[in-house]
Parts: structure tokens; C-alpha cells; sequence
């Protein structure tokens, strides 16, 4: 077989790898969820105007293995001062700590994903976002990005059920997580 041939079945075999581990399912586990939505909440709620609300900003604390990745809890860092958060040096000095943490625990967990709010905005990466992501993602593929929206949580959806004319209800959770499908993009 030709060294040619040989490195595009590598190359193949790589992506379809890196899209596997991209395709990974995700578990949050419930004090995760409850630790993003009491933060978020703390600073974008019924109670607080609109113009008011703030964007917040965290670290999510698990693990992956060749199945899933588990998201076991959430570390607040920041909220922004409009409905943006700029990350300063500051707020990487609380992720090192964060990590150090982690390092000294001997539970095997480490920063798998971050979390952010876009209060009443809906779910989606901003270019920022995305930058974000990419720093992250790039030094591990089952890194993940979590968007939180509290507007859209327990929103009904009706959903057509696939090979019938039944449709069934969908509860929004108020969140979206993404992965990026290539991390050597061009931004």
C-alpha cells in the first residue's frame, strides 16, 4: 500500500475518531443543573427587569469516558456587567484554582465544559462564544459548551412522533450543550 493511501485512511480513520467523540452523548447530573439555574437566576429573574439582566459565566466539573460525557457538577465564576461577560485574568486565575482543586481531589474529575447564560436571548454561540470554545476544545474533544436560558425553561413543545400522526409534548430544560465538529477552523 502506498504511503499516500496509507496517510488518507489514517486521516479517515482520525475524523471519523474526532466525530465519534464529538457525537458523544451527555449527562448532567441534577446538581449541575440545579447550581447553573440558581446562579443564572440570581442575577436574570421575574423580579428583575428585562434591561437589567446579566449574562453569567462557569466551569463545568466530570469526566468522559469512551461512551459519554458526564457533567457532575458546576462552578460559578462571573456574571457580566450587561448581558456580555468578558473573561479577564482574574477569572483565569479562579479556573487554575479550580483545576488545582480538582487535581488535589482524588475523584479522577476535571474541567469538561463551561457553562454561560443569554437571558431572554435563546440558545445559540456567539462569535465570542465560539472563540471561547475553540481555546477550550482544542486541548480536549469532549470539552463542551453549555447555553442556559431561564425564558425558555418548561416551555411546551408539541413534537410529531416519527411514522405517525401522534404528537407528543416536549418540556424545555432551558439549555442547549454544543461541540464544535472542528476545532482547526479558521476564525
Amino acid at each position: 500500500m502506498s504511503k499516500e493511501i496509507k496517510k488518507t485512511n489514517k486521516d479517515q480513520n482520525s475524523n471519523e475518531e474526532s466525530k465519534e467523540k464529538i457525537n458523544k452523548p451527555v449527562v448532567v447530573r441534577a446538581e449541575a443543573y440545579k447550581t447553573i439555574i440558581l446562579y443564572a437566576s440570581r442575577y436574570a429573574n421575574k423580579s428583575i427587569p428585562a434591561e437589567e439582566w446579566k449574562e453569567i459565566y462557569g466551569i463545568l466539573i466530570g469526566y468522559s469516558d469512551d461512551d459519554f460525557v458526564y457533567i457532575e457538577g458546576a462552578e460559578a465564576l462571573t456574571f457580566g456587567h450587561a448581558t456580555d461577560v468578558q473573561l479577564d485574568e482574574r477569572h483565569y486565575g479562579f479556573i487554575e484554582e479550580i483545576q488545582e482543586k480538582l487535581d488535589k481531589n482524588s475523584k479522577g474529575f476535571y474541567m469538561i465544559g463551561w457553562f454561560h447564560s443569554h437571558p431572554g436571548l435563546g440558545l445559540f454561540f456567539s462569535y465570542i462564544d465560539l472563540l471561547n470554545q475553540l481555546g477550550f476544545q482544542a486541548k480536549n474533544d469532549d470539552f463542551c459548551g453549555l447555553v442556559f436560558d431561564h425564558t425558555l425553561l418548561g416551555k411546551k413543545k408539541q413534537e410529531k412522533v416519527e411514522g405517525s400522526e401522534h404528537t407528543i409534548t416536549k418540556y424545555d430544560t432551558g439549555f442547549e450543550i454544543y461541540r464544535l465538529n472542528d476545532v482547526n477552523m479558521d476564525v
